[in-house]
């Protein structure tokens, strides 16, 4: 684990803050390449791109306080997002709801922008789970497996579990999150309406977050009754949305093709 990538004198570069730096940066050049292939100007992808890293950060780390809020005593601490501690779905979820409203200002299609920005969304997972685990946040529970880490500590997952062997399950979404990336851009070459990547990635993110939640380290509140997670939940409800939308869409394209002919 390495909290701090970078550290001269009282300048330090923490390695939860570099690799989600990278997460956006190359989410969003590939955003843009995207957008150009579909037609649209790269601006519409750098305009929307700020309205999103600044409500995705927003939301994650809002989400993070409330579920964690009996660790956190002051605005300092709060605010201090370098140090770890985001939950995906917070900022999903706000960072959607504004993307809409975004996109409807600017007259585009918020299906169309979506299905461009989705393989990014996986290729950000990749790189900001990576930063988790070299931050020591969002770990997974005891095992005996192969597979388990011990964390030094003085990090977030060793004051939980020290010298503890747990689930490295930073790295098991950084896994997933490659793999939404790579099969979107497989499926996509089945496209044949607006929302079909954008529906996808609801159902493939769902599935693996639902399944790598049941080895996360979780206080009790953040369970719904015994067994879920409200992460879990949430997934639950993004796959039946998935495929609730995918069928819709999909009839509503057949429509319009049988209209035409």
């Amino acid at each position: 684990m390495h909290p701090i990538l970078i550290e001269i004198g009282r300048f330090r570069i923490y390695s939860y803050g570099f690799m989600l730096a990278i997460a956006f940066f190359v989410g969003i050049l590939l955003a843009a390449w995207r957008a150009e292939k579909a037609g649209l100007k790269k601006d519409i992808v750098y305009d929307l791109s700020a309205v999103i890293i600044v409500l995705a950060v927003i939301g994650s780390r809002s989400l993070y306080i409330i579920m964690h809020r009996e660790s956190y005593h002051s605005l300092i601490d709060m605010i201090a997002l370098w140090q770890g501690g985001a939950i995906y779905y917070g900022g999903l979820i706000l960072a959607l709801i504004g993307s809409w409203i975004f996109v409807r200002v600017k007259g585009v299609s918020f299906l169309k922008i979506a299905d461009i920005l989705s393989p990014s969304i996986g290729i950000g997972i990749f790189f900001t789970r990576i930063g988790c685990f070299m931050a020591g946040c969002c770990f997974g529970s005891p095992t005996s497996c192969s597979l388990g880490v011990t964390f030094p500590p003085d990090s977030p997952a060793g004051y939980i579990y020290s010298g503890i062997h747990i689930h490295p399950t930073q790295l098991y979404s950084s896994f997933y999150g490659l793999m939404i990336f790579l099969l979107l851009l497989l499926v996509e070459k089945k496209k044949t309406f607006d929302g079909f990547t954008f529906s996808f990635l609801c159902i493939f993110y769902g599935i693996a977050r639902f399944i790598v939640d049941f080895f996360r380290y979780y206080e009790p509140s953040a369970f719904v009754g015994r067994v879920l997670t409200i992460n879990q939940v949430i997934s639950l409800g993004l796959i039946v949305a998935g495929i609730v939308m995918l069928i819709i869409l999909r009839s509503q394209s057949s429509k319009k093709r049988a209209a035409t002919d």
